[in-house]
């Protein structure tokens, strides 16, 4: 339609819809697909069909989590925070047997960050070199309520476990603050759910540095546990 002036002004026109949520608070969008964080029923996974003008909803996360923001990592790997201040990545199933099966977002990691995360982003704290180690290593940046601001990294699977060691040998070196356990500190929970969970493939990088800091007797305890030199560390 013609606007004030002569300047053209454009009317967006509904090409379809999605139904079946609460309040669908979060949307991140990968390509055709649709990752929605809503108020009480976690994370969902939906297609948009161009050919056909239409939304169709292919997986869902069947826990009731009370999301706070959502993040795609990669095209079958999704992230969420809620609002107990945990952290969860979900997985769709493609290659599940039953459609059933396929309709179910299986969750693949947990972890208790103790904030209340608001927002994702894409991006890093430094600057990343193109010839630098790391220069391949995907990140995102996360904001919270508190004002703190954070990355996290998807490790390639090498790293991951040998992370994965270290952090379980600094747990049985190193005393938490106050006598606590850090892997109970660390373990997913909230008011939706009759148990704890322990925290499963996220790696708490606070702790990774805290060996920088272990007197030389005990970073050789930590390194004797993950079998190596502790100058190799």
């Amino acid at each position: 339609t013609a606007g004030v002036g002569g300047d053209v002004m454009y009317e967006l026109a509904n090409e379809c819809s999605h139904h079946g949520h609460i309040v669908a608070l979060y949307v991140a969008v990968r390509g055709d697909f649709i990752v929605v964080g809503d108020l009480m029923k976690s994370i969902s996974l939906l297609m948009y069909k161009p050919e056909e003008g239409a939304i169709e909803e292919r997986a869902r996360d069947f826990n009731a989590n009370w999301m706070t923001a959502v993040e795609i990592l990669d095209d079958e790997t999704y992230l969420g925070a809620e609002n107990s201040f945990n952290l969860f990545t979900v997985r769709k199933n493609s290659d599940a047997s039953t459609d059933e099966e396929r309709m179910r977002l299986e969750v693949v990691g947990e972890y208790h960050l103790g904030e209340f995360v608001n927002r994702f982003r894409r991006g890093s704290l430094v600057m990343r070199l193109p010839d630098s180690d790391n220069a391949d290593i995907p990140t995102l940046l996360f904001g919270t309520v508190n004002g703190v601001i954070g990355v996290l990294a998807s490790l390639p699977e090498d790293l991951f476990t040998f992370l994965w060691g270290l952090q379980k040998a600094l747990n049985k070196v190193v005393s938490g603050v106050g006598g606590f356990s850090h892997a109970q500190w660390r373990s997913f929970h909230n008011e939706h759910r009759g148990k704890t969970q322990e925290s499963r493939n996220y790696v708490d990088g606070d702790l990774i540095e805290s060996f920088l800091d272990l007197r030389r007797d005990r970073a050789e305890e930590v390194a004797a546990l993950v079998g190596t030199n502790v100058d190799d560390l």
